[in-house]
């Protein structure tokens, strides 16, 4: 009888393990930024693939901690920016490499994948596929402010008026704007390392103008339009959503030059569900 029990027991498990996964094989875990996933998007993908998604929002340093932590588990597709693939895959070895073959490559723009295709490679593997592409810029209160180049933010007359992330695309904008090419020195680890502190001391005489670090654009927007701040290092996207607000609020690209970046796709090395991502 307590074999019979034994046997219906594990059976019962058996079931509920067989249920859990046809469920698992039916979903796609998502870890991206916030309004990569708006909801009339999952919904259309829901009901043209059949599959549920569960969304997570993150960042770059929070996907990457996510996925190290668990060895490239817990998620069946990522959206980190693309300059945060190959490092992170060559040291941790958090993603698997791109089945191209199941990809509609033509459906993308062919600039930026090559791009992306071309920094994601490693080993001759393809490890990220481009998702989405914008710039870091200022944005500034045009009636309050005159800037033209990120070191305007420091400007003593903008004392506690300005925010900028504490980020590396920070470092690299300053850089620019002293008149160096931080990318020409990646190869030189020693001349880029000399470079980041001399930047670095600038940006430590610059924290009182800071009103605070920014993390997320609503921050950016909602600095401005409560009078907080005058000026912004900031993505374009959010200095375009101020100006549908109010006309003096404008997205401008620096002297220096506007830094850009893209967001990219990789699939978690230990994802469960590629059919799905």
């Amino acid at each position: 009888m307590k074999l019979r029990y034994s046997l219906l027991a594990a059976a019962v498990v058996a079931l509920g393990f067989s249920g859990l996964a046809q469920a698992q094989e039916k979903t796609l875990r998502l870890l991206t930024w916030a309004d990569y996933a708006p909801a009339d998007v999952v919904a259309q993908f829901e009901k043209e693939s059949g599959y549920k998604v569960e969304l997570t929002l993150s960042n770059n340093e929070e996907m990457i901690s996510k996925l190290r932590a668990t060895g490239g588990a817990g998620f069946d597709l990522v959206q980190p920016s693309q300059d945060r693939i190959n490092g992170p895959q060559t040291e941790f070895g958090i993603y698997k490499p791109m089945d191209l073959s199941k990809i509609k490559t033509n459906l993308f723009i062919p600039s930026m994948l090559d791009a992306t295709k071309k920094n994601t490679t490693i080993d001759g593997k393809v490890y990220g596929l481009p998702h989405i592409w914008g710039t870091d810029g200022l944005v500034v209160n045009t009636k309050l402010a005159k800037m033209n180049d990120y070191p305007d933010l420091c400007k003593p007359e903008f004392k506690g008026k300005t925010t900028l992330r504490l980020k590396r695309p920070a470092l690299l904008a300053f850089a620019f704007a002293s008149g160096k090419d931080p990318f020409a020195l990646y190869k030189n680890p020693k001349a880029y390392g000399d470079l980041m502190d001399e930047v670095g001391k600038t940006m430590i005489a610059c924290k009182s103008n800071l009103r605070f670090y920014w993390d997320n654009k609503d921050q950016v927007v909602n600095g401005f339009l409560s009078g907080e701040i005058v000026g912004a290092m900031a993505w374009d996207t959010g200095g375009w959503k101020l100006n549908t607000q109010q006309d003096e609020f404008r997205y401008i690209a620096p002297k220096s030059g506007a830094l850009g970046w893209i967001d990219a796709y990789a699939i978690p090395a230990k994802g469960k569900n590629d059919a799905a991502a």
